[in-house]
């Protein structure tokens, strides 16, 4: 079954919305593919409206917005920050915000310095585990970024023979309880939401069926998520089975939040991730698109 396409679904597909895809990936964090790349795929794909949301970092936004302009496609900004929340790391994409705002800059700095250092720390880690030397500084060379995430880390490892696959490589070494792990002192999930609505943005709650969250615990993050300012939540993702779309519907009725959505699309590898392959719209849920000029 092609992904994207649910079989039973419980939700009527009777809009004409502009089909789009809110959240996304690119080299400029951990994606495969460049910006420009991206939104020629996601062109290709047929998506006309789009959001870049690289893993707290704005640095693939420009060429992304040239490509888009290229394409004939519009592109809004975004970005998808890291945030501490109950001893968890959850994800809020922010979307249509000013990417030059100081409320954006601020987060993205701060987010930023903190994957640095996380980046170090798992690089001493891996010199003694793995038996390297200078694994951070092979991780900078291979990924051009000085902030490299996991994903890149498990990229030099395979490159340097010490593991089969890149799985392999979070299996042994950089997965939570591995040798090398490191955890990261992330922003709250107030100050995060605080800095898109500051810059004009929509604030929403990225993969929730992700988190393995009981349902009390969803409905609990989202009192506080919306208390906080968030308006969004994604509940328009590919591979969703009828018992989480059921719960985020529910979601959607009993909270004051419009519906995103997006692939996750990370790299062309990921069949089941293709970008615009989201389930249906139905006319009656409220899309993040009303809050925002587009």
């Amino acid at each position: 079954m092609p992904a994207g396409i649910l079989p039973d679904n419980p939700w009527n597909p009777v809009t004409d919305t502009p089909r789009f895809d809110f959240h996304c990936h690119s080299l400029a964090s951990d994606g495969a593919l460049t910006p420009a790349d991206l939104v020629a795929r996601a062109a290709a794909a047929g998506v006309e409206l789009l959001a870049l949301t690289d893993h707290d970092t704005l640095a693939g936004q420009a060429e992304a917005r040239e490509a888009a302009q290229q394409a004939g496609i519009r592109l809004l900004p975004g970005i998808e920050v890291s945030v501490a929340w109950d001893n968890r790391e959850l994800h809020i994409v922010g979307l249509g915000f000013d990417p030059d705002h100081a409320a954006i800059s601020a987060l993205v700095e701060s987010q930023q310095q903190a994957r640095t250092r996380r980046a170090e720390r798992i690089g001493a880690k891996l010199d003694k585990a793995a038996g390297l030397a200078n694994s951070y500084r092979h991780t900078i060379r291979l990924s051009g970024q000085t902030a490299p995430g996991r994903p890149w880390f498990a990229k030099m490892l395979v490159a340097a023979g010490k593991v089969r696959d890149e799985q392999h490589a979070f299996n042994r070494f950089l997965k939570p309880g591995q040798s090398c792990f490191v955890s990261t002192p992330w922003v709250t999930l107030e100050d995060a939401i605080a800095a898109i609505r500051a810059a004009g943005g929509v604030a929403v709650l990225a993969h929730p069926t992700r988190y393995n969250f009981t349902r009390r615990k969803l409905r609990r993050c989202l009192e506080q998520f919306v208390a906080g300012g968030g308006q969004g939540l994604e509940v328009l993702t590919p591979g969703l089975n009828n018992q989480q779309q059921a719960l985020l519907a529910e979601c959607l009725r009993d909270f004051p939040l419009h519906a995103s959505g997006g692939s996750d699309f990370h790299t062309p590898k990921q069949t089941w991730l293709e970008l615009g392959r989201l389930p249906p719209v139905p006319a009656e849920m409220p899309l993040v698109q009303a809050l925002m000029a587009v």
